[in-house]
């Protein structure tokens, strides 16, 4: 009668297949309890058993024995010092399966991961990931506070195929001279409660020329000022996230990477760092990160006490986000300059500003001379700076920003911001640089209709992308 049942007529190889898509391990072990022929196929499918989990030794034998020699996945996970007397035996066992582990994931406090290291002395020739997950609130503390170094023999000195290294929660002891960096491809290093030096870092990165991706959560201290010449090259950087709770971007005048496609900086700025801007956060030199030279694609937000700024270009894009220190807000229509970085916006088509009280203090609109779309979102005191002719200083020339601008996308908070653009796009058609499409979203307010009709003139075209909005009777308000 069980052969007769329409799921066992699939082949065993299938049905084993179905169980690579099981939603947890428990699916798994209740699967071969189903039926003899059930057990059969999925005992018989090594693929299935690959990923270990040292919690239950009877489990763990079990799964290195149906796996039969193909390289596993091995978690060891925190709860597992419970029971550190009985995985005694498969931590320093002469048995092969150190020889088949592909990714190794360790997690626990010190005591934990102190004794799975040190038991862990024979070679993983396989050995592609190593992680290691330090719980924040139990913090490895080896030799000097918060670092961790590796015995001499961890692996066997022989974990010659690492691709991904990764340390959460724990800082290593640098320089790493137990593992085998050369051959690494992606690195990531979260830490929120230790302090490193710059030069620590870049000692780390110099063993590391195949690098790809790295993540940096760490409170790195800046360079001193007589080491700021040392410079790392990784030709191979495509990806950087940096994320520093207690300052800059510590590595910015000393990494090379010519191939980044992809730079994610979160920076909490210092009242001094506020002096020196971005020029003191982006890369002086132009070859150090060519994807910031000619970016085509602007993204500027100044709400919420942050200063966030995407750029994007043809190889990759930037997103730089900074958190204001409390009180210098009122400072930042001078701060944070871009004038003496090597980034140029002549090419930037697209422009997408959100801004608070002091929006533009840093902008350099004289730059921007390809714009040919602009997204404002916030108030009216924007649109002056942005769109309004003016008189050079040196010449007296009349100048009008953004000389190839073909639309403009807005999103009012308030009536008088539409009074504000109506009297910019009559300077600027006055001036002979009219604005084909105005597009204006958001609610529909009452007392919109008076500036909205006052622009028609001045725009070729005008899209009106608005919400009904309610009044506190309940009833709709309408331009």
């Amino acid at each position: 009668m069980n052969q007769t049942a329409p799921i066992n007529r699939l082949p065993p190889e299938i049905l084993a297949k179905t169980l690579e898509f099981r939603g947890g391990e428990k699916d798994l072990i209740f699967a071969t309890h189903v039926c003899w022929r059930w057990r059969s196929a999925l005992i018989s499918t090594p693929s299935l058993w690959t990923e270990v989990t040292f919690w239950n030794p009877g489990r763990v034998l079990t799964y290195l024995t149906r796996s039969a020699a193909l390289p596993i996945d091995v978690v060891i996970p925190t709860h597992a010092s419970t029971r550190r007397s009985h995985l005694e035996g498969l931590l320093v066992s002469p048995t092969s399966w150190v020889n088949r582990v592909k990714s190794l994931d360790i997690e626990g406090g010190e005591r934990q991961i102190k004794a799975v290291i040190r038991r862990l002395r024979l070679p993983a020739p396989l050995l592609q990931s190593l992680k290691l997950d330090g719980r924040p609130d139990q913090a490895l503390v080896w030799g000097p506070s918060g670092t961790i170094c590796f015995p001499q023999d961890f692996l066997g000195g022989r974990a010659l195929s690492l691709r991904n290294l990764s340390f959460n929660s724990i800082s290593p002891r640098i320089p790493i001279t137990q593992l085998p960096l050369s051959t690494l491809t992606s690195f990531t290093w979260i830490d929120e409660t230790s302090k490193v030096e710059a030069k620590d870092v870049l000692t780390l990165l110099v063993s590391t020329p195949w690098l790809e991706i790295m993540t940096i959560h760490l409170r790195v201290l800046p360079l001193p000022a007589a080491e700021q010449m040392t410079v790392v090259t990784l030709n191979r950087l495509r990806r950087l996230t940096w994320v520093n709770p207690e300052g800059i971007f510590s590595l910015a005048p000393c990494l090379i990477a010519p191939k980044l496609q992809w730079l994610s900086l979160h920076l909490t700025l210092t009242p001094e760092h506020l002096q020196n801007g971005l020029a003191n956060i982006l890369p002086p030199n132009e070859g150090h990160f060519p994807l910031l030279v000619e970016p085509t694609k602007m993204r500027y937000n100044t709400q919420e006490g942050t200063r966030l700024c995407q750029f994007h270009s043809t190889m990759g894009h930037v997103i730089i986000t900074a958190n204001i220190p409390p009180g210098h807000h009122n400072n930042l229509i001078h701060s944070w300059s871009l004038w003496n970085t090597s980034i140029s916006f002549r090419q930037i088509k697209h422009m997408t500003v959100e801004a608070g009280r002091h929006p533009l203090g840093e902008i350099p609109i004289e730059q921007f001379e390809s714009l040919e779309t602009l997204e404002v979102v916030g108030g009216g005191n924007i649109f002056f700076p942005l769109a309004q002719p003016y008189s050079d200083t040196s010449s007296g020339a009349q100048v009008v920003p953004f000389p190839a601008l073909l639309e403009l996308q807005i999103t009012p908070d308030s009536h008088t911001s539409l009074y504000i653009l109506a009297s910019v796009l009559m300077g600027r058609k006055q001036a002979g640089y009219g604005v084909e499409t105005l597009r204006i979203r958001g609610k529909c307010r009452k007392s919109m209709g008076g500036p909205i009709a006052k622009m028609r003139e001045f725009v070729g075209e005008l899209v009106l992308e608005l919400t009904h909005e309610t009044d506190c009777t309940g009833h709709q308000t309408l331009p």
